[in-house]
């Protein structure tokens, strides 16, 4: 007993030295479980260590890097939120709660037929935000007379109230602030619960292929796009029957909660294809996973492609203009629609692109570089509230 007591005590002592190690001479770039940048090992000084930011600093560094981290922490948040999902069901079920209620559930709500859903965001609790970001945007549309800009709120579950069927008011907000002409201003609107439903995931944050193919539909006419619009090749195609995507993954419930992935085949013209300043084979792997030859489980970022610094597309053509697309997540499934109907659509995500290209984005200089002279803002309502998507300043 007492030699497994010493192993015991030899196995842990192991793990948190490679994990010191890795910390100090490998640190792990970023963390896949939770999408973001993982924790660094801070620089020593002698007020950090006195105020306690040292401390916290070194401890968020060793959760992240520390061997197996993000595995057990997802072991433990599937097993933990499959037993909630199983109580509340059970409760649910007990007091006569229908799908026409919100049921709270780890910080997010349960709503209908099993669908996470954020809480409505009304217009005073972003207020402040939405003035200073407006006021941002105007004094950018001011410095560039030259450009023609265009703003496109996407509504979602925080727009709506499902059990009243109030709107927030966001959109109204945003665009009643902006100084812009009506006619370069949209909003993909969310009227009721079954229209959200029709357009968006259960389990992930984003809009779904029918969501964002009528998306993309509403942008070709915002952005004055002519052209015939690209329709699918056929009906869509059923990819997963276990999809679990971010939603779940917030509320430790990735494998608990899980729906049908679908996908629309298009017939895209030809496009070169730059990720972060590198040649890629594709943006996405939409062909692989209707061909059935994807290796990775579905994705919303594996599919239609992730968050990247800057994404560029190319279709070669010549005379139908450059694009610039500043957004967030919800562009991902659009960009290559998009880009269809230009010789090159350049997508910039803010919160990546002094990270990934290694120097920070200056407007003028790019849309002058790239001869750009259409710029389109796209977003849901965190994306007009961070000032981490700030053009400027």
């Amino acid at each position: 007993m007492k030699k497994i007591h010493i192993l015991f005590v030899c196995g842990v002592m192991a793990v948190l030295v490679a994990g010191l190690a890795r910390t100090l001479l490998f640190p792990e770039e970023i963390n896949t479980y939770e999408n973001r940048y993982a924790g660094q090992m801070p620089a020593f000084s002698a007020e950090s260590c006195l105020d306690g930011s040292f401390q916290d600093g070194v401890d968020a560094a060793l959760m992240d890097q520390i061997p197996l981290a993000q595995t057990m922490k997802s072991l433990y948040n599937r097993v933990t939120a499959g037993f909630q999902k199983e109580t509340l069901d059970w409760a649910g079920d007990l007091a006569g709660i229908s799908g026409d209620q919100y049921v709270d559930f780890n910080g997010l709500r349960l709503f209908g037929d099993g669908y996470l859903t954020y809480w409505p965001r009304y217009v005073g609790s972003v207020q402040a935000e939405l003035e200073a970001k407006c006021q941002s945007l105007n004094g950018t549309f001011a410095r560039h007379p030259d450009l023609e800009f265009y703003a496109y709120y996407i509504e979602k579950d925080t727009d709506l109230d499902f059990e009243t069927g109030e709107k927030t008011g966001l959109s109204r907000y945003l665009l009643e602030h902006l100084d812009l002409p009506q006619a370069r201003m949209g909003v993909y609107t969310i009227d009721s619960f079954q229209e959200f439903a029709s357009n968006f995931y259960k389990t992930d944050a984003h809009w779904n292929h029918q969501g964002s193919y009528r998306g993309y539909c509403q942008l070709a006419q915002l952005l004055g796009i002519r052209e015939a619009l690209l329709t699918p090749t056929g009906e869509a195609v059923k990819l997963s029957s276990k999809f679990s995507g971010k939603k779940a993954s917030t509320v430790g419930g990735e494998g608990v909660f899980t729906e049908d992935f679908y996908g629309y085949p298009y017939a895209f013209p030809p496009m070169t294809v730059t990720i972060d300043g590198a040649p890629a084979e594709d943006y996405g792997n939409q062909a692989a996973y209707l061909a059935g030859e994807a290796e990775e489980p579905v994705s919303y970022g594996g599919y239609y492609g992730g968050d990247n610094g800057e994404t560029v597309l190319s279709t070669g053509a010549q005379g139908r203009g450059n694009l610039l697309v500043v957004g967030e997540s919800f562009d991902n499934a659009v960009l290559k629609l998009l880009a269809s109907h230009y010789d090159t659509l350049y997508s910039v995500d803010l919160r990546y692109y002094a990270h990934t290209m290694g120097e920070p984005f200056d407007l003028s200089a790019y849309v002058q570089e790239h001869q750009i002279t259409k710029v389109l803002l796209m977003g849901n309502i965190d994306f007009y509230i961070q000032d981490a998507f700030n053009l400027e300043g």
